[in-house]
């Protein structure tokens, strides 16, 4: 690296975050890990010509294998703007925490599986952490909300004019409605609000 282009120590780093609003800083993360993750892939494909176990295009077959210089500098360059780029993304973290933040909001998918698989009572929805279980999914696992098993909510089609429902779990309806009995069941439903039934939280199926 030329040393007219020395990179931004990290004091100024640390102070030129200060001016940044929530949003910026978000996406200077996900610029750092975007940056890092290139770097990495980077790594992995010089490293067998660094190590010597692959021999460069165009290179004789004859030649003995030997471990390329070239690489073996580039991968400690990346190495080395990879650490400062960890670290300035401890920085934003840093003056995140301090706005009175929570970091949870820009952690990596690493960051919440190591914070949950050391905190008792958390689960995990798609890389996300939630608190005792109330997700779309517990350790990778889909839990669906009891509004729909329980009839609160319903899906289903039309066809031919008719409404089809799906079946819900454990219920005793046979999943089919005429247009006669959906009316009726809504006018029935609408009755009943105003017979001292608001406080029913059956809700109203379509």
């Amino acid at each position: 690296m030329s040393s007219d282009a020395l990179p931004i120590s990290p004091s100024r780093f640390a102070e030129a975050l200060k001016a940044l609003p929530l949003s910026a800083l978000h996406l200077k993360v996900l610029e750092l890990r975007n940056s890092i993750a290139h770097l990495d892939y980077s790594n992995e494909q010089l490293r067998p010509f660094a190590l010597g176990t692959s021999q460069p295009i165009g290179s004789s077959p004859s030649e003995p294998q030997q471990p390329d210089q070239d690489c073996i500098d580039a991968i400690r360059e990346n190495e080395q703007v990879i650490t400062r780029m960890e670290e300035r993304i401890r920085l934003v973290r840093a003056e995140v925490e301090d706005r009175g933040q929570k970091w949870e909001e820009f952690a990596s998918k690493e960051e919440l599986e190591e914070k949950v698989g050391g905190e008792p009572g958390e689960t995990t929805v798609n890389g996300e952490a939630t608190v005792n279980g109330d997700g779309n999914g517990v350790n990778g696992a889909e839990e669906r909300h009891p509004a729909w098993t329980d009839g609160t909510f319903q899906t289903g089609v039309i066809r031919g004019g008719r409404v089809e429902m799906d079946a819900v779990p454990g219920s005793r309806t046979g999943g089919t409605l005429s247009d006669e009995e959906l009316r009726r069941r809504m006018e029935e439903q609408l009755r009943g609000l105003g017979d001292g039934q608001d406080d029913e939280e059956e809700g109203m199926h379509l």
